[in-house]
């Protein structure tokens, strides 16, 4: 089998294993969702549903935007398809699925498979620090009484872009970074990556809105300090779903984390519900942006077939 066939064979298997393993789990937990669905209001699902279709097309425009910066070919329409069927991996065991699956279905499509894997991370590098961003922000102002990790990821926060604008941290990074992979690597230009995080905030308000329509969809009503401490509380789920290493998708995690900061506003029986619900809504919206963006991909041209080579173009991240 020749490296074509089999990096085409490789982006195929992960999109099918992931779908593989959502399936699994929506049968493992079928009388959980059931039961869920069976009170709730489907209109606002569907509502729930749009946000998080939003949410991860901006993801996936932005990831697309980063390859274009380091020179690389990246059709959008193609390009979404292979965001969204890389995304799939999510819910594969290991962690590394959907960095893998993006990135090679990315030099599928006649990118260099470095810039592919580069942007790939920094996109979730990025989009990580725009929920602790929105994290930071909502958490600040909600109205529990408890401060104490909002301001710890505001410091933390501080702190990577501190990092990123002083010189002497700048040049000992990277000269880690050197010794680790044996490559040359360049940090960000402090303002580029700086627009970059800013530009996944929107995705974070887009996220949340699964979990407030959810909410909605159960009967509960909504205020405006309810809904800030949501927006918080959506943030620091997702990004503890990122660091635990190894769940498919967090799955468990984010919910564990949502049901227990929401019991106390909402209630136990709609802060479990509503876990569940929001779960099952960002699983169909993953199949559905991949079941959507591979026949819209095929209305692209053919994929060129120069520049594909295994050369990492990072040079470009350096400047704006």
């Amino acid at each position: 089998m020749n490296r074509s066939r089999l990096i085409n064979v490789v982006g195929i298997a992960i999109g099918i294993t992931g779908i593989a393993f959502v399936v699994r789990r929506v049968v493992r937990d079928r009388s959980e969702i059931a039961d869920a669905l069976s009170s709730a209001n489907l209109v606002w699902l569907v509502v729930g549903g749009i946000t998080g279709v939003v949410a991860m097309a901006l993801i996936g425009v932005n990831w697309l935007l980063i390859l274009r910066h380091t020179g690389a070919a990246a059709p959008w329409r193609r390009g979404m398809s292979w965001f969204f069927v890389g995304q799939l991996g999510k819910y594969v065991p290991g962690g590394i699925w959907p960095i893998v699956g993006q990135a090679e279905l990315a030099h599928r499509g006649a990118t260099p498979r470095g810039a592919a894997y580069f942007s790939t991370a920094m996109s979730m590098v990025a989009t990580f620090l725009g929920a602790a961003t929105v994290a930071a922000l909502t958490g600040l102002i909600s109205p529990s009484d408890g401060r104490l990790l909002p301001v710890a990821i505001a410091a933390g926060l501080a702190f990577t872009f501190g990092v990123l604008v002083t010189p002497a941290a700048r040049s000992a990074l990277e000269r880690l970074a050197r010794r680790v992979t044996r490559r040359e690597l360049a940090l960000p230009d402090p303002r580029w990556f700086a627009l970059l995080v800013v530009r996944h905030l929107p995705v974070w308000l887009s996220f949340a809105g699964m979990n407030i329509f959810a909410v909605v969809a159960l009967g509960s009503d909504l205020d405006a300090p309810l809904v800030v401490t949501l927006v918080f509380v959506t943030c620091v789920s997702w990004m503890a779903g990122f660091v635990v290493v190894g769940v498919p998708g967090g799955i468990g995690v984010r919910e564990t984390i949502f049901i227990s900061m929401t019991t106390a506003p909402l209630g136990a029986g709609v802060a479990v519900s509503a876990a569940v619900l929001s779960r099952v809504v960002s699983i169909v919206v993953d199949l559905v942006g991949a079941a959507v963006s591979m026949p819209i991909a095929r209305t692209d041209p053919a994929p060129a077939s120069e520049g594909r080579d295994d050369r990492a173009i990072t040079d470009r991240y350096a400047a704006p």
